[in-house]
């Protein structure tokens, strides 16, 4: 019999032809210290914890492919694994595929064992930072494990200046030690990850314990205060209303000595240690406030003050919080004005004298302030006196009016405009003056009617235009809806309609007065201020085009000359007429060029036959000839507007052989 060796079990014709489920265990490896931690492992998906040293115990899975994932714990990575049957796997990620035999057993099971440890170490950093600014930039000594003595520059508070990385193997520790610097201590030391003990800020020393990545060990050093120290506080009060928010302060003394404080509006900062002496304070600069002015608490400890540069030097004399200089700063606002303007068309006069009103809405909120019109071409305007924050955004929406369009908006100085736009004013108050003015139009209001001189015009509709603008429809015996237009005069045209004509234009007010200042098509007409109450009233009248006709009678056979001729016609008109060759019809009665739906009035027309003759040609002028017969002598026409005539030619009939 062969026996085939397979990663270390022996596999037999059994393995080859067994069938069903198989065996899985999977171990966690005590190894590195890692007896009795657990760690969190996923099986098909499935998680599973399984402590260090120890098993999952036999597993009866399906036969086939499998896939085991370790999720190690932070500091922990995965350092091995072992399996027999792999099909891949993947130690960075901690995963491995395995085969599990069909019919496998706890004795030739597939075996996965994970084997962990903690992360490499990279070294250990040394920083340096400091609350006082004398220090920033000083040089700093230290040793590890009482080594040589390696430099380092101090950073800020919160911005640390750091060493060289150390190199250590994982778990060692060092000892770092400061060397004292004259008038300056250790006020703090921390190390990454809680990795320090021994901590003794007083010798200026650390034991830590080198972690994964890389262990920091941080410093911070502070002044020494002198005996010579006293206090002082530094408050901000508004002197208005809108001073508000933090604002920034220097506390300097001489030595180099210098802190910042950031106070809030209303408050005061802590009581502050100073050098004894001399100390100036000196408040940042923020738009738009200004000091107004510096008091100092107890009185008479003010040596300088000066407004325009925000500072104040005052003694601080030496002792405890219960001595200290309090330094106070009030500030103002730098304000602004605005001011609302109305300015008139030169054709609204009727608006002099008139009060329009605005919202106002500012810093503060909104309000409504009032402007009384003066006459016709001229602007009055109200003026803000309280005053805003430079700066500060302003809305002003002017109030409709009825019969009133506001036209434009403008913002004086331009600059100070941030997007304008009929009814409202947007704007950032500056220094002196900001000016919003809106300037009005009177408007005044007509209706376009249509009259009907005729039924073939009673159903029709027109097109009118106003003062040039887009083209309206109005039917015949209705009105278009008032239409607002700049008060004055107002010009109305009625587009040209083929068939129909224009008879008459009239404009009225509402006592019937004419308004017509230029007639004719365009017609001009006063319209005054207001609405339907005092509109202008424009009607056209309108006709349907006509036409007459007349018969006419030729031939080119002189043998005809003499005969008569008789013809009838019916339709919109109707008649009868006895003509020799070269003779005409009188004309006909007017006649509408078209019926109440628009189509053409058809005239029918009949020669009565003649033994012997016959009609060679019907012809037209001006008309259309829709059907016709010469055989029968018969022809229906459309006349046109103007005169229509209408042309019968005969000749003998030949004789047959």
């Amino acid at each position: 019999m062969l026996i085939l060796s397979f990663g270390g079990f022996l596999a037999g014709p059994a393995d080859a032809v067994a069938t069903g489920p198989g065996k899985l265990e999977v171990c966690k490896s005590a190894a590195n210290g890692m007896s009795g931690t657990p760690f969190n492992f996923t099986i098909d998906g499935t998680p599973r914890v399984i402590n260090g040293g120890n098993c999952t115990g036999p597993l009866t899975v399906a036969a086939g492919a499998h896939t085991i994932t370790e999720t190690p714990p932070a500091g922990v990575e995965v350092q091995r694994i072992q399996a027999n049957r792999v099909i891949s796997k993947n130690v960075a990620g901690g995963t491995v595929t395995v085969n599990v035999k069909a019919g496998s057993t706890e004795a030739n099971e597939t075996l996965v064992t994970f084997t962990n440890r903690r992360n490499q170490a990279v070294g250990l950093k040394i920083c340096k930072q400091t609350p006082d600014a004398a220090l920033v930039g000083t040089q700093f000594s230290f040793s590890r494990n009482g080594g040589p003595v390696s430099s380092i520059a101090a950073g800020s508070l919160g911005s640390p200046i750091c060493g060289p990385i150390h190199s250590y193997p994982l778990d060692t520790q060092v000892t770092i030690a400061e060397t004292p610097t004259p008038n300056v201590f250790v006020s703090a030391i921390t190390v990454s990850d809680n990795r320090g003990s021994n901590v003794n800020t007083a010798a200026g020393t650390v034991t830590a314990t080198i972690g994964a990545g890389v262990t920091v060990v941080t410093y911070t050093n502070n002044v020494v205060p002198p005996e010579n120290f006293g206090w002082i506080e530094v408050c901000k009060y508004p002197g208005d209303s809108y001073v508000n928010g933090n604002f920034d302060y220097t506390i300097t003394a001489p030595g180099g000595f210098s802190r910042q404080r950031t106070v809030l509006t209303g408050q005061c900062s802590e009581p502050i240690q100073v050098p004894a002496g001399n100390v100036s304070v000196a408040e940042a600069a923020r738009f738009p406030y200004y000091v107004h002015d510096i008091y100092v608490a107890p009185s008479g400890r003010l040596v300088t003050k000066n407004l325009t540069n925000q500072t104040a030097t005052v003694v601080v004399p030496k002792g405890d919080e219960s001595t200290e200089t309090i330094v106070v700063f009030v500030n103002k606002t730098r304000l602004g004005n605005i001011k609302v303007c109305k300015t008139l068309h030169a054709n609204a006069s009727a608006l002099a004298g008139r009060t329009f009103y605005f919202t106002v809405t500012d810093i503060n909120g909104p309000r409504q302030v009032s402007v009384v019109a003066g006459a016709a071409g001229t602007t009055a305007c109200y003026l803000d006196f309280h005053g805003l924050p430079i700066g500060s955004p302003v809305s002003i929406t002017e109030q409709s009016t009825d019969n009133v369009k506001n036209t434009a908006v403008t913002v004086t100085p331009a600059s100070q405009n941030t997007g304008s736009a009929p009814p409202t004013a947007n704007l950032i108050v500056g220094s002196g003056v900001t000016t919003a003015t809106f300037t009005n139009q009177a408007l005044g209001t007509i209706e376009v009617c249509k009259k009907a001189y005729d039924p073939e015009t009673a159903t029709q509709t027109f097109q009118f235009s106003v003062n040039g603008g887009a083209a309206f429809n109005v039917k015949a015996g209705q009105c278009s809806p008032p239409i607002p237009v700049p008060a004055g005069t107002a010009t109305v045209f009625e587009l040209a309609k083929t068939n129909f004509n224009l008879v008459s234009v009239t404009a009225v007010g509402p006592s019937g007065e004419s308004r017509v200042l230029v007639a004719g098509n365009p017609v001009t007409v006063s319209v005054p201020f207001g609405g339907v109450e005092n509109e202008t009233l424009v009607t056209f009248k309108n006709a349907v085009n006509t036409g007459r006709f007349k018969i006419c009678k030729t031939s080119s056979d002189p043998g005809l000359d003499g005969i008569t001729f008789a013809f009838t016609w019916t339709g919109k008109t109707s008649g009868s007429a006895n003509l020799k060759p070269g003779e005409c019809s009188a004309f006909s009665g007017s006649i509408p060029v078209v019926d109440p739906s628009g189509n053409p009035y058809p005239i029918n027309v009949t020669e009565a036959p003649f033994a012997g003759t016959q009609v060679t040609s019907i012809t037209i002028q001006n008309g259309a000839i829709t059907a016709s017969n010469n055989s029968a002598g018969t022809a229906t026409i459309n006349i046109k507007q103007g005169t229509t005539i209408l042309t019968y030619n005969n000749e003998r009939t030949p004789l047959v052989p």
